[in-house]
C-alpha cells in the first residue's frame, strides 16, 4: 500500500472513531428495559446541531496522539446528517496534494451514499466531492439507526437503562451547568472485550441529551477520548446533497481494500512484523 493511500485511510478511521466514540452510546440504546432513572416526559429527538472532538493515541510506535474536531447536523427524520470535520496538519499532509496545514473536510450522509469534499483531492480526482454508495444490506438498517438515536438523545434514560441491563455501572453525578443550560449527569463505566469504557452524560430537564464524554483504553495503550456536544433540537436543518456534476464515485471494494491494509500496517508497526 503506498503512503498516500494509507493517509486517505487514515483520514476516514480517525474522524469515524471520534464520530463513533461520540455517539455511538446513544445509537446502542435499541434496548429499552426499565429505565434508571425519574421517568420525564420526552419525544424522539427530529433534528439536532452538534459540535466535537475526538483524540486517539498509542496507534503505531513513534506516532503522537491525532486530533480531530468538527460540527455537524443531523436530520433523524429524514435519516441524513452532515459534518465539517478539521484535521491536523500530521493528517493533512498524508492527503494526495495536501500540506502541513489543517484541513477541513466536508462529509455529508444521506440516502445510502456517503459524500466527501477534500480539497486537496479536488485536483486528482476531477472533482470537488466523492462518493462511496452503502450495499443494500447496510442500507436497509438506517432507517432504524436513525430512529434509535433520536429517541436516545431524546431521552438519557435508554441510554442509562441499556447501559445498566448490560452490567455496566451507573452512578448519580447530580446537578451542574453545560453551555448555560441546568443538566444533570451520569457516569457509566465498563470493560467490554478488553476495553476499559468510562463515559459522562449529561441531561437538561427534559432529559435531552446535552453533552456526552466518551474514554475509551486498551491493556495496549491504543486510547480514545472524545466530547460531543448537542443543541437545536427540533430547529431547522440544512442538509444538501452535492450535485452529480460535481461527484466522482469510489466502488467499495477499493475502500475496504485500503482500509484492510491500514489495519495491517497499523498492526505490523505496533507489534513489529513476524519473522
Amino acid at each position: 500500500m503506498t503512503r498516500r493511500l494509507k493517509g486517505m485511510a487514515s483520514i476516514g478511521l480517525v474522524a469515524a472513531l471520534g464520530i463513533a466514540a461520540s455517539v455511538g452510546l446513544a445509537s446502542s440504546a435499541a434496548a429499552r428495559p426499565r429505565p434508571v432513572r425519574a421517568t420525564v416526559a420526552t419525544a424522539p429527538v427530529t433534528t439536532a446541531s452538534f459540535n466535537f472532538s475526538a483524540t486517539v493515541s498509542g496507534i503505531a510506535k513513534g506516532v503522537g496522539a491525532i486530533s480531530v474536531t468538527g460540527t455537524g447536523q443531523a436530520d433523524l427524520v429524514n435519516d441524513a446528517v452532515s459534518l465539517a470535520v478539521t484535521l491536523p496538519g500530521s493528517v493533512a499532509r498524508l492527503i494526495p496534494g495536501g500540506s502541513a496545514a489543517p484541513e477541513v473536510i466536508n462529509i455529508v450522509f444521506s440516502g445510502g451514499t456517503v459524500y466527501a469534499e477534500v480539497p486537496s483531492l479536488a485536483t486528482l480526482l476531477g472533482a470537488p466531492w466523492i462518493s462511496l454508495s452503502l450495499p443494500s444490506s447496510a442500507t436497509s438498517g438506517v432507517p432504524g439507526i436513525f430512529t434509535e438515536v433520536g429517541g436516545a438523545l431524546g431521552d438519557v434514560n435508554e441510554i442509562l437503562a441499556f447501559a445498566h441491563s448490560h452490567h455496566a455501572a451507573v452512578h448519580s453525578l447530580g446537578s451542574s451547568m453545560v453551555d448555560d443550560t441546568s443538566v444533570t449527569g451520569s457516569r457509566i463505566t465498563a470493560r467490554v472485550k478488553g476495553l476499559n469504557i468510562a463515559a459522562t452524560l449529561w441531561a437538561d430537564s427534559s432529559n435531552r441529551l446535552v453533552q456526552a464524554t466518551v474514554r475509551a483504553t486498551t491493556h495496549r495503550s491504543l486510547g480514545i477520548s472524545a466530547v460531543v456536544n448537542f443543541s437545536g433540537y427540533g430547529a431547522p436543518v440544512t442538509i444538501s446533497v452535492p450535485p452529480s456534476s460535481q461527484v466522482k464515485a469510489i466502488p467499495l471494494s477499493v475502500v475496504t481494500t485500503v482500509l484492510g491494509g491500514l489495519l495491517h500496517h497499523a498492526h505490523v508497526a505496533r507489534h513489529g512484523a513476524k519473522v
